[in-house]
């Protein structure tokens, strides 16, 4: 039988640590050359054993700081059949939902031209723009900007931004949201999303989709932006023939 190479087995002890919540959201794990000194390893051992827990979304490293565990990942299935919102998403695996509000106007159609052909706007159309930072137990897991047509929503409590917009839909005006198609990229974080997410250089996953209401009216348009290792997408096909 093959042997498990030593790095991998120090990591998966570290990973069983932040598993069961001995090493919590935050905390600072030992560094290289104290892992080298535990485990009477080389130093290329404790790196790669920290690379990793990297690799897998753990921990987070940063020159000069240390290493640091992050806040578990969170998967959002987007089978046809289970759809839900951010909100839902964080209370399905006991997460405390929030969202910290950077701005909010109405615009016309023609300043966000994307948001304007995938909702099918003539250009003087008023929006609603949304811009906001969605957390998880406070940390901050993602950056959302959605546009909704004024036409279709005339009057918009600012006051609840902070907290589930699709929740105020439902309660306040009946409305239903459905997503009709998504679209994922990947990308590298730029200073002003690392600085709004408080993270450093990283990977981000951007997801964009358009939602729907009764009579297939295109209600809204979202481009979120994702700390990849944070949170994932998983696809379900359902009621395949």
């Amino acid at each position: 039988m093959k042997k498990t190479p030593l790095y991998l087995t120090i990591a998966q002890e570290i990973m069983e640590l932040i598993q069961n919540g001995t090493l919590r959201c935050g905390e600072q794990l030992m560094t290289e050359a104290q892992l080298c000194e535990k485990y009477q390893v080389s130093r290329m051992t404790a790196n790669k054993a920290l690379s990793a827990l990297v690799a897998q979304g753990y921990i987070s490293r940063t020159a000069g700081k240390g290493s640091f565990v992050l806040e578990p990942k969170v998967t959002k299935d987007i089978g046809a059949s289970n759809i839900s919102s951010f909100s839902r998403d964080m209370a399905s695996v006991g997460k405390k939902p929030g969202a910290i509000l950077v701005e909010y106007r109405v615009m016309r159609a023609e300043d966000a031209p994307l948001a304007a052909d995938r909702l099918k706007l003539a250009g003087s159309d008023l929006v609603h723009y949304i811009f906001r930072i969605r957390t998880s137990d406070e940390i901050r897991i993602a950056l959302s900007h959605t546009y909704i047509p004024c036409k279709y929503l005339p009057a918009l409590d600012v006051t609840i931004l902070e907290s589930s917009l699709y929740e105020y839909l439902d309660r306040t005006y009946h409305i239903h949201p459905r997503v009709l198609d998504y679209n994922f990229n990947a990308l590298l974080s730029n200073k002003k999303q690392q600085e709004l997410l408080q993270t450093e250089a990283c990977a981000l996953l951007k997801s964009s989709h358009t939602s729907t209401i009764e009579q297939n009216i295109l209600f809204e348009f979202t481009e979120t932006y994702y700390v990849g290792n944070r949170y994932t997408y998983h696809f379900s096909r359902t009621g395949a023939e």
